[in-house]
């Protein structure tokens, strides 16, 4: 249904023009209905006219934007809406942050109709020239495309300026893993510096799960007697609170073998930790966790890195992140002449290209080595 009305206006002969409203929907976000507004008709026949051909297009699925709707308002609401029910808690978390303190600060009062690559190219070339990472400038694009995107989806914008900006890529991380000499090294000092955390460092080193699959680790997960631990959970930490979530991708629900050092070092922590149940008795937690607080509870992962960097200073190893105790463990395997494919299904990626991808000076050194073997192989038997 169409509103028609009669403008004052100077410049038109009669003094006046006609305008036309029409009603193009609802807004799916606070349910209002939308409405466009036309003007400077010389006639009422006019309007009528415009206000006929539009009402057709949109029958015919034109999509007319007209809300004043700013960023303030709409990336909050694709959070909730859109978002928090697509993402991981943490990956969620992440999202807020990117939003709230890098996109809002600086577009949050534009609207999403006034939203143009050229507001968008300014944007991204402020985060460069404040010295942002390319990795993380490459993330924040990540995050607004998806919202822009979803907000087509929602009929609130024709189409996605980030289309026509040009963004710094991120480079390949270039990991930095111990050598086997620095592993034994370091897992030598930290028996000296916290035996308690001692075994949750080898476990790691010697299996390569990531942090939050090691830290929901629980008794009933290990196999004794086939040598086996099994990876079906991931600790998440929030906003001071645990729980236990989904691994990171479908194959990362995994059973690993393990060696009979990893067995050895995993009994006598058992050991160790029933000690520990008899000195703090109904106090201790019925988590079962294996690697835990001194009273069952689960490690919080900052004190567990103090802890981790401290044993680095004092085993005097390079500086790594704890996550890059599992790409020691993947590069050490490949070494050691372990197939990609192996090393794929222990570390629980998703693809065997991922971590072709992820480790690839390691693999390109494997080929030299095979194309050597092969030759002299050739040359033994020639």
């Amino acid at each position: 249904m169409a509103y028609f009305r009669k403008v004052p206006s100077k410049k038109a002969k009669s003094g006046y023009t006609w305008s036309f409203t029409i009603e193009t929907g609802v807004n799916p976000l606070t349910g209002k209905r939308k409405q466009t507004t036309r003007r400077g008709f010389a006639t009422k026949k006019e309007a009528e006219n415009a206000a006929k051909e539009l009402s057709t297009q949109l029958e015919n699925g034109l999509n007319i934007v007209d809300n004043k709707m700013t960023l303030n308002q709409f990336l909050p609401k694709w959070l909730e809406m859109a978002a928090k029910r697509k993402v991981r808690e943490t990956t969620f978390d992440n999202y807020q942050r990117a939003v709230n303190v890098r996109i809002l600060p600086i577009l949050g009062h534009v609207g999403l109709t006034e939203l143009n690559g050229a507001v968008c190219q300014k944007f991204f070339n402020h985060l460069v020239d404040e010295g942002l990472s390319e990795r993380y400038i490459e993330y924040i694009y990540t995050v607004l495309n998806g919202a822009l995107e979803k907000a087509i989806d929602w009929d609130l914008l024709l189409k996605n300026p980030l289309r026509k900006v040009d963004i710094p890529r991120g480079r390949r991380r270039k990991y930095v893993v111990w050598t086997k000499e620095e592993l034994i090294r370091f897992l030598q000092f930290s028996k000296i510096e916290n035996v308690h955390y001692s075994a949750l460092f080898f476990v790691c080193g010697y299996t390569g799960l990531r942090r939050g699959e090691m830290l929901a680790l629980k008794w009933q997960d290990i196999n004794f007697e086939k040598g086996t631990l099994h990876v079906q959970r991931n600790l998440i930490y929030r906003e001071g609170n645990f729980s236990y979530g989904p691994l990171k991708t479908e194959s990362s629900n995994r059973i690993i073998k393990l060696d009979d050092e990893t067995l050895r070092v995993l009994s006598q922590h058992k050991k160790r930790q029933s000690e520990l149940k008899l000195l703090y008795g109904p106090r201790y937690s019925q988590e079962d966790l294996i690697f835990c607080r001194e009273d069952g509870q689960a490690i919080y992962p900052r004190t567990m890195t103090t802890i981790f960097n401290r044993v680095i200073k004092k085993a005097e190893v390079p500086k790594i992140r704890f996550h890059d105790l599992r790409h020691t463990h993947a590069t050490l395997l490949l070494e050691a002449g372990v197939s990609l494919k192996e090393v794929q299904e222990r570390l629980g990626h998703s693809s065997i290209k991922m971590t072709g991808d992820i480790y690839a000076h390691v693999t390109d050194g494997m080929k030299e080595n095979t194309s050597k073997k092969f030759s002299e192989y050739m040359q033994k038997n020639g």
